[in-house]
């Protein structure tokens, strides 16, 4: 690599005239940089929690990101005037603490969500959408492996759930399952995003492949069908870049399982969303969640306009709902899986306000991009998109103060927003 070239990597903003840092500091800073992303999403997974405490983790990266805006005040105050939109849910989160019912912890938790925000908002400053992608692929790539080392030898701990889907190095199957979604949809994209050499194949071939195991072997079933569901969505918006033989091929082969399966269905008399489930070992009331939603609906009833605050619901002890919920499902449970119900719980109709508002801002960014551009990231953030979103309905996954999915969102919303304008440039010249 060229010192040009390592110095672009280093500070992808265009540097005022003046002394080119010497060629040690570049790397430094481009290290730093990499291992401050790379730490983001690997403590978002919650893939660290047998190895290091994740609030340890979690306050050595705000002190790191709080480094990098102490010396970019500029940066910070350009990314927030540009991305404003997307700050309206943890807005309303720090708002909340007014009302909240334990306004302490609401506050708190509110000032974790901003911080994880702006953290997200300076990887997509810092890097392109392709980049983005290979640092989802090297934080969650060895945690998916290690998760199958436990499966096979059993080193780390526990490896099953108590529903028997393997648990892999996290405290949840679930958790499990999504990772592995997310590793596998950028794993795609990018096999398709460039001409690949036959050992990027080979390595990019065995980690989808070692993330499509762990999946199954999660039994989430929401994560399994949401990754099929995410291939054909994939494929559709890339058609473009496809012989049309193969595009013909492609959808002829879809109508044929389509049909195939429809004349299964009505000559073999089963409820296919009957077998999904049992196919994962599901009960019809979707592994208690039905349950779960009840409760939630009757929060909802006693206080429909603002909540309680939030992350005020299953932390403070105020609601007998709680003791029984976790007596019945387990601890750790801390949330209804289903983020509408979670965040009407706990911010009411501003916080599903405040989520419409920064996921509508974060899809708009997403669909510009597309239009404006052929590659194949765009289409990878739309697809991460859909498939975040829906498996958002059965899992606590857009609103967590931690969660990884959010920060991936973000950045690349912000990142996208930066290429919509390189590119806006370069169309005017």
């Amino acid at each position: 690599m060229t010192t040009t070239a390592v110095t672009k990597f280093a500070a992808p903003s265009v540097p005022k005239p003046g002394r080119v840092p010497a060629g040690g500091l570049v790397w430094a800073a481009a290290g730093y940089d990499l291992m401050l992303a790379t730490m983001i999403i690997v403590a978002g997974s919650q893939g660290i929690h047998r190895f290091l405490p994740p609030l340890l983790l979690w306050a050595l990266i705000y002190a790191m990101v709080s480094l990098k805006y102490a010396t970019q005040l500029r940066t910070l105050f350009d990314v927030l005037r540009q991305n404003i939109a997307i700050m309206a849910f943890p807005l309303v989160a720090a708002l909340s603490a007014v009302w909240s019912v334990a306004p302490g912890a609401s506050a708190y938790a509110a000032m974790q969500l901003i911080v994880t925000y702006l953290a997200a908002m300076w990887i997509g400053w810092r890097y392109a959408p392709r980049d983005i992608a290979l640092i989802v692929l090297l934080a969650l790539s060895p945690l998916t492996a290690l998760s199958l080392v436990n499966w096979a030898t059993g080193m780390f701990g526990e490896v099953y759930s108590y529903t028997g889907g393997l648990l892999g190095i996290f405290s949840n199957k679930n958790t499990l399952g999504r990772m592995s979604l997310l590793l596998g949809i950028v794993t795609i994209a990018l096999l398709v995003g460039r001409k690949s050499s036959i050992p990027r194949l080979v390595f990019l071939g065995g980690v989808f492949a070692m993330a499509a195991l762990a999946l199954f072997l999660s039994k989430s079933a929401t994560s399994a069908i949401v990754m099929l569901a995410s291939a054909g969505f994939f494929v559709l918006l890339t058609q473009h870049r496809y012989p049309a033989a193969l595009r013909l091929a492609i959808f002829g082969l879809g109508v044929i399982a389509v049909m195939t399966t429809l004349i299964s269905m009505a000559f073999g008399g089963f409820d296919p969303i009957a077998e999904i489930l049992n196919a994962f070992g599901k009960s019809s009331n979707l592994t208690g969640r039905t349950t779960l939603w009840d409760i939630a609906t009757h929060q909802i009833a006693q206080t429909p306009w603002l909540g309680v605050g939030f992350d005020a619901y299953w932390d403070t002890g105020a609601f007998l709902a709680v003791d029984h919920v976790q007596r019945a499902y387990g601890e750790g449970l801390i949330s209804f899986h289903n983020f509408i119900l979670d965040i009407w719980v706990t911010l009411g109709l501003p916080g599903l306000i405040g989520i419409a508002i920064t996921l509508l801002s974060i899809l708009l960014i997403f669909v510009r991009y597309y239009i404006i551009s052929p590659a194949v990231w765009p289409a990878m953030t739309l697809t991460l998109f859909v498939a975040g979103v829906g498996v958002a309905f059965f899992n606590p996954l857009l609103h967590a103060q931690h969660g990884n999915l959010i920060v991936i969102f973000v950045a690349l919303a912000v990142s996208s927003r930066i290429e919509i304008a390189r590119l806006s440039a370069q169309t005017r010249t």
